[in-house]
């Protein structure tokens, strides 16, 4: 009985497991006067899938958690939902010249 407990424990806490999708991204310093900084992020596999309107809000929304976790130290190192999709974003170094993406 004791074991048909535990074997049903374990598999309920298997099933309620969701994956995170780790986002990195970088500040990249600007000669802009308003605003010194320009986000960087390395777009998630989760978003390749997406619509395209679907995949540009998305990074929309990204955008502005990263402006919210800079803004806020309280609010580091969280993971968040868009769409019943948890995201976790992982600030890098700026190394000084390369960039991710041209433009």
């Amino acid at each position: 009985m004791i074991n048909r407990i535990l074997i049903l424990l374990f598999f309920t806490m298997l099933s309620g497991q969701q994956s995170v999708e780790m986002v990195p991204y970088r500040l990249i310093p600007t000669y802009d006067v308003e605003c010194p900084f320009e986000i960087e992020i390395l777009r998630p596999l989760q978003v390749e899938s997406f619509i395209s309107v679907q995949s540009d809000e998305t990074m929309e929304i990204l955008e502005e958690r990263v402006i919210f976790e800079e803004t806020n130290p309280f609010a580091v190192n969280e993971a968040f939902s868009i769409d019943d999709k948890f995201y976790f974003l992982i600030k890098l170094p700026h190394d000084g010249h390369t960039r991710w993406y041209a433009n």
